[in-house]
């Protein structure tokens, strides 16, 4: 007997070690899809399904039902396929089986899936898809999204302040096309989409999300124009940092604070818009076409050139500070001048010196001349006479027909004072005359002046300099404007379309600059021209909006337009939703410092994929943050129509968990379930291994005369 034990033992270990498992009748938990593009099909198969089964139905909800024929149909309107694994995960099954259309975002099977592919229902599904962040007065776009499982003929109708939109249409999974109209208030959009499997239909509410800020500086005209265009408008002051989407500049370099045009163009190159106006002292009046030569769309045209002498005072008195700044000065108006103007000058002191003659302001002209005026040192007296005789007759032979004189000193004139103011008088010279310090001859300065027909300035200290002579040129270097009537031509241009501008009364004459786009003209003068320098987005106007465009109607719409362009290369987030199967891309465009992208409670990496443009991939809505900005996304998620590939996710998912793709023929044929035997053999073993220890040692006791048990005294 104890061997006949020990072999079963044996035999035993050895099975389990083989690891034989043993069918046992299976219990098959059927999941059917209840959500509307699935529902139909799967009513059709109910009969086809066999009684045996444990059944559960599911669409956003999961519930169990009775018998495959009953009908739920208050499960939602989607699909949580998530909700249906968890209720048969509860019923532990042997095997589940899905019947469904695929038109899901697959999931993970936490069980081998089984699957049978039923067709979705044939309908057409119109969804509405807002901008993310539409702005006031902005030109925006309603993505209309029509979803077809199956191919199929509709009718589309969308109606909205853009007016009615009509199409006849094949839809063959998803179409798209947009519908356009300007957000100056809260709108609504509607679409409805009909054909011979029924009808459907959407509507959306928008309303301006932020208005852009405006800083309109001397032109009141241009101020109103965009308050009627939804733009927050302040007429100054000139602050720094520049805090607008936009700089409307309508006034002069030198009626703005010092280091205006450094503000300016720092600000543009970082992403502003700037739009020049030519008012009284906008424009080339106002000489931001020396100023800003770089950053300027337009240029004078036709301009006749001018010249001007600096006699400038390098006594010993001058050193230091003063000559430093004057100095400065100097080169400021070298950088004022065009390269048809020209400018020269006559140092003196106990003796005349001839730095350099008027010379055009080229290029070459500017470098030659700035080195020389950095290589000048001051000494000796106080005698004008000679120097100023010299500066009259340089200017006899250069050829312009404006020409001027402008005389530095910080002390007392040495020369015979009448001589010279009679000079002035009868040159046929503009003579300005500056003082600088409390020693200047005020007196003689602005004597000389005054015969001379120039202008009188007096500086208290030499950090003014710079300025008063770059005051000067712009009175000698000024440009021209032109009164009459000028037509205007449209250039072709998506600001353009559909306006035309009535004929200007004021012009000044204008070419572009090659980098720029001219919009509008009149002949071959250039009236509107933009471009892009660095960042940000520059235009400027050459006429007078108070004078020029009173009456049009088109000129609030026209200018907004143009004011919104300016600003887009700043504007402070634009957002574009694109919805795909299994989520939404986001495009954010705009200048980002340090954005971040939370969708369902968790970060989502924005990446960069040009200067101003990041994208992201998300699947939930959530909030943009971007500095003090939160920007709430409510995203057009994928809908219960989008075209998945259905059968090619379903069979994706059975193989990815170990199930098989079904035939409707396999339904009734439910495999056992198949279970282990290794621990059961294991522990019939260990019986058997116990039950021959016993038989030994009874044995055993046997032999001795008594039970094993047995015991006494």
């Amino acid at each position: 007997m104890p061997r006949l034990l020990r072999g079963a033992v044996l035999l035993l270990l050895l099975l389990a070690f083989l690891d034989l498992k043993a069918p046992l009748p299976g219990r098959v938990v059927y999941l059917l899809d209840f959500s509307p593009s699935a529902r139909e099909g799967v009513f059709a198969l109910a009969e086809r399904l066999p009684k045996e089964g444990v059944y559960v139905a599911f669409a956003e909800r999961a519930v169990r039902l009775p018998a495959p024929t009953a009908r739920r149909l208050d499960l939602g309107e989607r699909t949580d396929l998530k909700a249906a694994f968890q209720e048969a995960a509860k019923l532990r099954p042997s095997r589940v089986a899905l019947v469904s259309d695929g038109l899901l975002e697959p999931l993970p099977p936490p069980f081998p899936l089984d699957v049978i592919h039923v067709l979705p229902k044939v309908h057409v599904e119109v969804r509405l898809v807002p901008p993310p962040y539409p702005l006031f007065g902005e030109t925006v776009g309603v993505g209309v999204v029509l979803e077809a499982p199956l191919p199929t003929e509709a009718r589309l109708r969308v109606e909205g302040p853009g007016g009615v939109l009509e199409r006849s249409l094949r839809v063959e999974g998803l179409k798209s096309l947009t519908y356009t109209f300007p957000l100056t208030e809260e709108a609504e959009v509607r679409a409805v989409a009909e054909g011979p499997w029924g009808r459907s239909e959407a509507q959306v509410r928008l309303a301006p999300a932020d208005r852009p800020k405006a800083l309109v500086l001397g032109d009141p005209a241009l101020a109103r124009y965009l308050e009627v265009q939804g733009f927050r408008v302040e007429e100054g002051p000139f602050r720094v940092p520049l805090e607008a989407d936009l700089v409307a500049v309508g006034l002069g370099v030198l009626d703005l604070p010092e280091g205006a045009p450094e503000a300016l163009r720092d600000y543009l190159r970082r992403g502003g818009g700037l739009l020049f106006t030519a008012t009284a002292k906008g424009l080339f009046f106002g000489g931001w076409d020396r100023a800003l030569p770089e950053d300027l769309p337009l240029k004078p045209l036709g301009r006749k050139g001018a010249a001007l002498v600096l006699v400038l005072d390098v006594s010993g008195s001058m050193e230091g500070d003063k000559l430093s700044m004057a100095v400065a000065g100097a080169l400021e108006l070298l950088r004022s001048a065009a390269e048809e103007d020209y400018v020269g000058v006559v140092l003196f002191s106990s003796t005349p010196r001839v730095l350099f003659p008027p010379r055009p302001m080229t290029a070459q002209g500017k470098k030659e001349a700035e080195s020389l005026l950095l290589s000048v040192r001051a000494g000796g007296g106080t005698a004008l006479g000679p120097a100023f005789r010299e500066a009259v007759r340089l200017l006899q032979g250069v050829p312009v027909e404006r020409k001027g004189l402008l005389v530095l000193s910080d002390g007392l004139i040495a020369d015979a004072q009448e001589p010279l103011l009679a000079l002035a008088e009868g040159s046929g010279l503009e003579v300005s005359a500056m003082a600088l310090g409390p020693d200047a001859d005020r007196s003689f300065l602005q004597a000389l002046a005054e015969r001379g027909g120039g202008r009188y300035y007096q500086a208290t200290a030499p950090r003014e300099l710079p300025r008063l002579f770059l005051k000067e040129g712009q009175e000698v270097f000024q440009g021209e404007g032109l009164e009459g009537r000028f037509p205007v031509a449209v250039k072709p241009h998506a600001l353009t379309q559909g306006f035309a501008p009535p004929p200007l009364a004021v012009l000044l004459p204008a070419r572009a600059e090659p980098w720029a786009e001219v919009l509008l003209e009149s002949g071959n003068r250039a009236v509107l021209a933009l471009g892009e320098r660095g960042e940000g987005r520059v235009a400027a106007l050459a006429t007078d909006l108070s004078r020029s465009w009173r009456g049009w109607e088109g000129a609030a719409p026209f200018l907004g337009g143009l004011a919104r362009y300016l600003v887009g290369g700043r504007r402070s987030l634009a957002l574009y939703a694109y919805p795909q199967a299994g989520g939404v891309q986001m495009v954010v465009l705009g200048q980002l410092e340090n954005p971040i992208l939370l969708s369902g409670g968790k970060e989502v990496p924005l990446v960069p994929t040009g200067p101003v443009r990041h994208e992201a991939w998300v699947s939930e809505p959530g909030v943009l943050r971007e500095g003090k900005r939160q920007i709430p996304l409510a995203l057009p998620l994928p809908g219960e129509w989008t075209p998945y590939p259905g059968e090619k996710v379903l069979q994706e998912m059975a193989e990815a968990s170990g199930g098989r793709v079904l035939r409707l023929q396999d339904l009734g044929l439910a495999p056992p379930a198949w279970v282990a035997l290794r621990p059961y053999l294991l522990a019939l073993a260990l019986f058997l291994f116990l039950l021959e220890r016993y038989q030994e040692a009874r044995a055993g006791a046997l032999a001795r005369g008594g039970p094993p048990e047995a015991s006494g005294p």
